[in-house]
């Protein structure tokens, strides 16, 4: 199976990883495709187009692919750890990336909305 979305996993209390795994993988995600809808505002802003195809890209803590057995150690010992801190700080970043998303996309309605007050009030006013 491939996914071409980030997955969040949220682990209940004594819950093994591999059945939280699997619930997170079922369960319906947030809309990551909303953004395709902002092509009027990112067209004209490729500085915001970009830096938010960084932030979607970026926003999960992944540590890179342990080689060595110090290497593999050391990340399980630190997601073993600070599993809790490293999940509640994955959530806030999307969460964060989603409410950004959802900025930008009710900034473009605004504009569009407020450009066709203004061609209405310019109609009315040729009256």
């Amino acid at each position: 199976m491939s996914i071409s979305r980030p997955v969040i996993v949220h682990p209940q209390d004594d819950e093994p990883f591999d059945v939280a795994i699997a619930r997170a993988l079922q369960q319906s995600a947030h809309n990551q495709h909303q953004i395709t809808l902002l092509n009027e505002l990112l067209s004209r802003d490729a500085y915001l187009a970009e830096q938010l195809g960084i932030l979607q890209a970026t926003w999960a803590l992944t540590p890179p692919p342990a080689t060595s057995l110090l290497a593999r150690l050391r990340r399980w010992l630190a997601w073993r750890l600070c599993g809790p801190e490293f999940t509640h700080i994955n959530a806030t970043h999307a969460t964060l990336t989603r409410i950004i998303e959802s900025l930008i996309a009710h900034l473009d309605a605004e504009r569009d909305a407020r450009q066709k007050l203004a061609e209405r009030l310019a109609a009315l006013e040729r009256l």
